[in-house]
């Protein structure tokens, strides 16, 4: 565990560094030397088509310090957002932390609403199968990420403890959601709510599924009777598309 953590730390040094292009040439190399892949086993993000967008992604989720999204994670969570936009219903975002995610989708929800979720006090107190977090961890004012995200339009803030937060939006439908609860109870809950009003077609994407057993727990206890296929993505993320009502 804590080799592999070691090999990510050095990837993340590498592929983020503002002194580098987007994942040019020498990121490439850098990052197939330490995991020892070929080219083709590489994504590049040095293509002309992405260069920008990721340039631009990178002074997002680098803009802070302890921001926990990557810039793969964050142009994935981009990559969504564009791709279902033409599907029914608003966006939404449950764990927003400093903002960093929700100004990626704001830079590319086109004119869809986007309601943001979450306590502006940190993480609730966790329960024991929540190993590694404490209460009042990644708490940031609302009135920052207000002031970050000035000038985005058509976006609403719910400040408490979601669900309990989420009475304005009970009757919407969604075409975008993104978790980052790092808690199996408000991953567990957030799932419950969003995925019956998730029109078909619509993504929802997770932070902390690969790298914590309570977020991944929480999708298999709330899929536990369902076909709905789970994608495990290459960060910490995962995947959901709704297929079906």
């Amino acid at each position: 565990m804590g080799g592999n953590r070691r090999v990510k730390s050095l990837i993340a040094g590498i592929v983020n560094s503002p002194s580098l292009s987007p994942l040019g040439a020498p990121a490439l190399h850098a990052t197939q030397f330490v995991l020892g892949l070929t080219h083709r086993e590489v994504v590049s993000f040095a293509q002309p088509t992405r260069a920008a967008e990721v340039a631009r992604i990178r002074e997002i989720v680098t803009g802070f310090p302890s921001q926990t999204v990557g810039v793969d994670e964050a142009y994935m969570i981009r990559s969504a957002v564009i791709a279902t936009e033409r599907i029914p219903g608003v966006l939404a975002e449950v764990g927003v932390f400093r903002g960093g995610t929700a100004r990626v989708i704001c830079e590319a929800k086109g004119s869809r609403t986007l309601h943001l979720f979450d306590t502006f006090e940190g993480l609730p107190s966790p329960t024991a199968i929540d190993r590694g977090f404490e209460g009042g961890q990644y708490a940031c004012s609302l009135a920052d990420v207000q002031k970050y995200l000035d000038g985005c339009q058509d976006v609403h803030f719910h400040q408490g403890l979601f669900p309990g937060t989420a009475e304005p939006v009970r009757d919407l439908r969604f075409s975008f959601v993104h978790l980052d609860v790092d808690l199996y109870q408000s991953t567990l809950e957030s799932l419950q709510f969003f995925y019956p009003r998730m029109s078909v077609g619509a993504m929802l994407i997770s932070h902390d599924y690969v790298e914590f057993a309570a977020v991944r727990r929480a999708f298999d206890d709330y899929l536990r009777d369902s076909s709905q296929p789970v994608l495990e993505l290459s960060g910490n993320q995962c995947l959901l598309v709704k297929v079906a009502d």
